[in-house]
């Protein structure tokens, strides 16, 4: 299911989509496919929806199938996606020009698993959001001598799947598929209902998130959307200080607080740094640079981060059903034959409603160890069995 009014919002969106699939836990169980995008405010853009059985070859190149007639194939386009072994084939068959990119949470997760003794997942998360080969190779060197191992790990992945700096594409701020798992979350109360009612409560849902993003936009004050002026801020935030050289023209040179110097061209919209014309959205340096010369920041921003691609994006209207009595249903459809749900025996004890967690992932935030505390003195290291101190 593809509605026409995601369709034809996608034409506005950056050039990234990324696919996953969740398990159904209702009584024709089966899995949802999903392909999904970023708007200009940085939330989740539904394109595409489809039920199957699992998660197989078979699967998802069906659904690479259909969605090709929706995202053209390009250069340009960029798919992100976890390390399933049956997305990579399909992927390859339907869209060969453009280029994926694997999830760097999924990856960090499996890092965590099998390594966790020396903070290894972070070390990795910091590697693959490197924007500069130099900065990559610093902290990869950095993974290599806190553990030999994990950096044979990493070394079996395609660097140009995982890290920013040596991807193929643009990625822009999408370095995992965490607007997936958001979907997931919308979608849990009616992923154990049948399939036609599924269908019928992400309609409703996108309904209310059109109309719901629209009447943002009209209260909007000026051109840049609410998350996209929060990173502004940071950035201009960041941005204090730092010595700043003009070169010429539009051309200037800005120390960072690290002491490294980056060229910065405001009419280019580039820097040295690689943030500023990779996120679209004016870096520390830049930002520094604007103030030197007193013009506003707010004028280096793309304009795919602004109100006007935003609007368009949201133009379509998403009707409701009509009823099938009124309708001129065609004679393929009406002669098909009726696909009945597979028989499937139902397990023992109650249904579950809760997913099983990845590897990696825990549910809520990991707390912190305490020393043990003895109770007779109540001095920490020890308890009552071992503490050596007089009774009272």
């Amino acid at each position: 299911m593809a509605l026409k009014a995601c369709i034809d919002g996608w034409k506005h969106l950056r050039k990234v989509v990324v696919v996953d699939g969740t398990h159904m836990f209702g009584k024709f169980r089966g899995c949802l496919l999903r392909a999904s995008g970023q708007d200009a405010n940085f939330q989740i853009f539904p394109i595409a929806f489809a039920v199957v059985d699992g998660k197989n070859d078979a699967s998802w190149s069906w659904f690479f199938s259909k969605l090709v007639d929706i995202i053209e194939d390009c250069p340009e386009l960029t798919i992100i996606s976890d390390r399933c072994p049956s997305i990579k084939p399909a992927k390859l068959e339907w869209f060969p020009n453009a280029h994926h990119g694997f999830c760097l949470v999924h990856i960090q997760r499996n890092v965590h698993k099998y390594h966790k003794r020396r903070k290894q997942r972070e070390i990795v998360g910091m590697v693959g959001e490197a924007f500069t080969v130099g900065k990559f190779n610093e902290l990869y060197e950095l993974l290599k001598l806190a553990d030999f191992e994990c950096w044979e790990f990493m070394e079996k992945i395609d660097k140009a799947q995982w890290t920013r700096a040596f991807s193929l594409g643009n990625r822009y701020n999408l370095m995992s598929s965490n607007i997936a798992e958001s979907l997931n979350h919308a979608l849990f109360p009616a992923r154990d209902s049948p399939i036609v009612s599924l269908l019928e409560f992400i309609r409703r849902m996108l309904s209310r998130w059109f109309e719901s993003r629209r009447g943002t936009i009209k209260k909007m004050a000026g051109d840049i959307p609410k998350e996209v002026d929060k990173e502004l801020l940071k950035q201009l935030e960041m941005s204090r200080g730092l010595p700043v050289l003009s070169l010429g023209g539009w051309n200037f040179e800005v120390i960072s607080a690290s002491g490294a110097h980056r060229l910065v061209s405001l009419d280019g919209k580039t820097c040295s740094c690689r943030e500023f014309q990779t996120l679209r959205i004016p870096c520390r340096h830049a930002m520094a640079a604007a103030t030197s010369c007193n013009l506003s920041y707010k004028t280096l921003v793309d304009v795919i981060h602004k109100k006007p691609k935003w609007t368009a994006t949201l133009e379509g209207i998403i009707l409701p059903l009509l009823d099938p009595d009124d309708l001129v249903l065609p004679t393929d459809v009406v002669d098909a034959p009726i696909t009945h749900h597979p028989r499937l025996k139902r397990p023992f004890g109650r249904p579950p409603k809760k997913r099983k967690f990845s590897e990696g992932e825990y549910p809520g935030a990991v707390k912190k160890k305490r020393p043990n505390k003895c109770g007779t003195c109540g001095i920490a290291g020890h308890n009552r069995v071992t503490c050596k101190s007089p009774l009272k």
